[in-house]
């Protein structure tokens, strides 16, 4: 199992920037190990866990495939194998302003 910070805490730390909340991916685990590791599962479309201390999100890697219209119209596939190359495709890149 290996987690990862991802999102607007790296942009943040780049840019010198604080940063209120952190985002978090987590590579080769499943949700039984996440839960006996005391997390708790609060992902309904995929698999998202609350950090027992913190309560922080701990999101599982995983890939999506848009299969219909909507915000709601994909396939997810959260596994153990999906590696954090992978999970970071699907994620949208912001840039608002470059010089």
């Amino acid at each position: 199992m290996q987690i990862y910070t991802v999102g607007g805490a790296v942009r943040d730390k780049l840019l010198g920037r604080p940063h209120k909340d952190k985002d978090w991916v987590v590579v080769g685990a499943t949700p039984e190990e996440m839960i006996a590791l005391g997390y708790t599962p609060v992902g309904k479309d995929f698999p998202v866990f609350l950090h027992p201390d913190t309560k922080e999100e701990y999101a599982l890697a995983r890939t999506e495939r848009k299969v219909s219209a909507g915000y709601k119209g994909f396939n997810v596939y959260a596994a153990p194998e999906v590696t954090l190359e992978e999970d970071l495709r699907r994620r949208d890149l912001t840039i608002n302003a470059i010089a």
